[in-house]
């Protein structure tokens, strides 16, 4: 089997169906992209990902269903992109507060956005944490608050494993690494 960081290691045939479990007899739909309106001046189509088919015709033994899969840099069901969110977390982390951190990230949002993205990760916590800690141990945190102690095990996971990385990539990093999306 190739190393994970080859692009023929994602390829749909080695990849196993979440609905029957069965392996290659996942195909790309031909007119499947997902798409949604951009934001911004020309508020152009984004594409946020691709359906899946999985095959039960001849001997693929498939369930015939089809599923999303997401790509790392859209956040599912959310406008916002996985960078702006992490340049977003990153902010909170040095300290700012959330209306500075939301106008240093410089998007089309409105402030009210990133307080509801905000909270809703404050409702994914334990998801995110049990998540982060198969990979890194939680790393000392001098706040009793369980939001900032679960940005900080998301920054030293996202380092441990990207050395010297740029933290606007940390949460599409989470959603490549663990396979689940980041606000659930």
């Amino acid at each position: 089997m190739p190393p994970p960081w080859t692009p023929s290691f994602f390829t749909l045939k080695r990849q196993r169906c979440p609905h029957c479990g069965k392996f290659e007899g996942l195909n790309r739909h031909r007119h499947s992209r997902l798409t949604d309106k951009g934001f911004g001046v020309h508020c152009e189509r984004l594409v946020r990902g691709q359906r899946v088919y999985c095959s039960n015709r001849n001997r693929r033994g498939g369930c015939g269903r089809t599923f999303a899969i997401c790509l790392a840099e859209a956040l599912p069901r959310h406008g916002v992109d996985a960078a702006a969110l992490s340049r977003l977390l990153a902010a909170l982390l040095a300290g700012q507060s959330l209306k500075a951190a939301a106008e240093a990230v410089r998007t089309p949002f409105a402030l009210e956005t990133f307080y509801h993205l905000c909270a809703r990760m404050r409702r994914r916590l334990d998801a995110l944490r049990v998540l982060l800690c198969r990979d890194t141990a939680p790393p000392a945190c001098v706040s009793a608050d369980a939001f900032p102690q679960t940005l900080a095990h998301l920054r030293a996971t996202f380092l441990a494993a990207n050395p010297g990385a740029d933290m606007s990539g940390m949460c599409a990093w989470f959603q490549m690494r663990f396979q689940r999306p980041f606000l659930g």
